[in-house]
């Protein structure tokens, strides 16, 4: 009776045995196809977000490369921009002609549209720091610009009823230097003359500030 009792519960725990490695290679099986299946979806997520960082830096790039194409523009035409305006305000006194005083003042006009126009076309890759300083700027450069369109039919004026006849213009050289000394010397008084050189410099200062953080 003990040897019956003996091998029904040797038989019992055996069959418990195989029953609970079963459950327990089942919960293992399991395990393993969540871990592969998280694995998986993991690997996906990481993925989609490499391919989104790659496009968002292909952007970034893109935009950067316009960015920088335009502000080199912009500063080149700053730089010549800002030698015609030394060229009339901070010449050497009695140095100017009428005729030079002409072409200065045509070239000062021509580079300030150059200028302008160029900003206003690429004004949407522009930083608030720069499209502010050239908003500070743009009032006091219309209004030198006015002055000089005013300055430069007046010579042409002047050239047209004297028939460009240089002895009834001016009569001698030295009197011509004198005049034109006189006008660029009363120009220079204005305010908005006075300020032009340090907003041109105050821009080429943001441009240059920018491309040094673009560049870090």
């Amino acid at each position: 009776m003990e040897k019956l009792i003996s091998q029904s519960l040797d038989q019992y725990f055996s069959d418990f045995k195989e029953y609970h490695l079963i459950i327990l290679i089942g919960f293992t099986v399991i395990i393993a196809l969540i871990q592969i299946i998280q694995s998986m979806y993991v690997s996906k997520k990481i993925e989609r977000f490499k391919n989104a960082l790659k496009k968002s830096e292909i952007k970034y790039s893109k935009y950067s490369e316009l960015q920088i194409t335009a502000l080199r523009k912009i500063y080149h035409l700053l730089a010549k921009f800002q030698l015609a305006n030394n060229l009339i305000f901070n010449s050497e006194p009695h140095s100017i002609g009428h005729t030079k005083f002409k072409e200065r003042i045509n070239q000062w006009i021509k580079l300030y549209v150059e200028t302008a126009s160029e900003f206003s076309r690429e004004k949407l890759l522009l930083t608030p720091e720069i499209k502010k300083a050239f908003s500070d700027t743009i009032g006091d450069f219309d209004e030198i610009k006015s002055i000089l369109i005013y300055e430069a039919n007046r010579l042409d004026y002047f050239e047209m009823e004297h028939q460009g006849n240089w002895n009834a213009m001016y009569e001698f050289e030295e009197f011509e230097l004198d005049e034109i000394n006189t006008k660029i010397s009363s120009l220079k008084e204005k305010d908005s003359v006075k300020k032009s050189n340090t907003h041109i410099r105050n821009l080429r200062e943001e441009i240059e500030h920018l491309f040094h953080r673009i560049n870090q």
